[in-house]
């Protein structure tokens, strides 16, 4: 994740939000798109992914949140990090679905590294990491004016968003990565052995 880690101050960051990765309905774009049309703060969103389904796409460019959308389409991982880098927030609203419900998205945890605050689905595993470590807001993925309410208290209240940013940075350097679950694992395997 640190080849992901943006450079910067906060005092750099935009009006804008981001969200990186497979793009479709039930990854949330819909509501995302109808909740940029309804916010109130000047805010933008970065979309940085390719669409898995042609018919959405053409749906959610006439919806009047699409004017906000900065639609930057397939990104390396050097080309994400200065949209992390200039992002305030990051989203992950994906629809309650059982494939998402116990999921860890790669997403929430890189924007947690980037030190940018989570717009997560109120999901309770997901509530449980993103509470836990007060690194962002949990809202309905289904209601595009809760995700719309999000965005503007972030864009709104710029020290709250870089102390959620902080939080989470810190869970990513010391929960959330590589060194810390490798314990769990030898762990695991001396467990096995034994028996």
């Amino acid at each position: 994740m640190d080849e992901l880690e943006p450079q910067g101050a906060w005092a750099e960051k935009r009006a804008e939000v981001c969200y990186i990765g497979g793009i479709s309905s039930i990854r949330g774009i819909k509501e995302v798109c109808a909740a940029m049309g309804k916010v109130k703060s000047k805010v933008r969103l970065n979309l940085a992914g390719l669409f898995s389904e042609p018919r959405v796409e053409q749906e959610v460019r006439t919806m009047a949140g699409w004017e906000r959308v900065n639609h930057l389409g397939f990104l390396d991982r050097a080309e994400v990090r200065p949209v992390l880098g200039r992002s305030l927030a990051g989203l992950v609203t994906f629809h309650p679905l059982p494939n998402h419900l116990d999921a860890q998205p790669n997403k929430m945890f890189e924007y947690m590294s980037a030190g940018i605050p989570v717009i997560a689905s109120n999901f309770p595993l997901w509530r449980e990491i993103i509470s836990k470590n007060d690194c962002g807001l949990l809202v309905n993925p289904l209601d595009a004016c809760a995700i719309a309410k999000a965005i503007d208290y972030l864009v709104k209240n710029p020290t709250e968003a870089e102390r959620m940013g902080r939080n989470g940075k810190n869970a990513a350097e010391t929960l959330y990565n590589w060194e810390h679950e490798e314990k769990k694992l030898i762990k695991f395997y001396e467990k096995i052995l034994q028996n």
